[in-house]
Formats: structure tokens, sequence, C-alpha cells
């Protein structure tokens, strides 16, 4: 009998198709965290997904990917103190894609974030871009 694999995918897949009660039933024995809001697992690759519920049924998820990088000590202990930094000065968004700019990372941090949200959240926001894109052409035509 072959193993099935529980990743992070599948775990994605069985919360938007069950209620959250439903959902921590069938994993009881794998559930880290459960409150009313949210379900924190481990997958067994290692990966920590929080899922987010609201009312009751499938909002969203988060996967937190440890690194390889953050195994070191003294890196993660940096990576701990820009953390605090950031969240000292209360960084709001426009600085934060500034600092991505800065590192060279806006390119791979807008494709790791697309690519770890639902797709229902991407195509919104893809759609909300779009409508804003329409909404410009139209300004600039009047001017």
């Amino acid at each position: 009998m072959t193993k099935l694999f529980r990743d992070v995918d599948y775990f994605i897949t069985q919360a938007s198709n069950s209620t959250q009660r439903e959902f921590e039933l069938d994993f009881a024995d794998i559930i880290e965290v459960f409150d009313t809001t949210e379900t924190t697992i481990t997958t067994e690759c290692g990966r920590t997904v929080i899922i987010t519920w609201d009312s009751n049924y499938f909002k969203s998820y988060h996967v937190i990917y440890e690194t390889a990088l953050i195994d070191h000590p003294t890196v993660r202990w940096e990576v701990q103190n820009i953390i605090d930094k950031l969240k000292f000065i209360q960084v709001d968004g426009e600085t934060m894609q500034y600092i991505l700019e800065k590192v060279g990372m806006s390119d791979q941090m807008l494709r790791q974030l697309v690519m770890s949200q639902p797709i229902g959240e991407v195509e919104y926001m893809f759609e909300e871009r779009r409508e804003l894109e329409t909404f410009n052409k139209k300004v600039a035509l009047r001017n």
C-alpha cells in the first residue's frame, strides 16, 4: 500500500472543502494550535500552515517556510532583529516595498506571495489591478 503524502496543498484542499469543525475533527492528531479563527498544523515536509477561518468556513492560509539559512543561530538572531526593528518603526506597505526593491528582492517576493496565496485571493487582486488600469486609461483620455 502506498502511503499518502500530506503536503501543504493537500491540507489547503481539505480545509477549503470542509467546515472548520470537520477539518479539526479529521486532523485532530496533527493540529498543533486551534482556536475560533485559526488552525495551525505542520505538514510531513516540515512546513507550518496556519489556516484562517471565517464563520466556520475556510478564509485563507499562510505557510511558514523556514529556510536552511535561518537554522544558523547568528542569522536567526539577525533576522529576528530586523523583524523587531520593522515592527518598532511600524513599517507600512510602501516602505516595505522600497526595502525589497533596494535589496533586489521585489520580483522574488512577488512570486513567492502570489504562489503561496489562495488562488481566489490572487484572482481578486488581479481583477482589482485590471480595474485600476482601466480607470487610469479613462482618466488619461479625458486629459
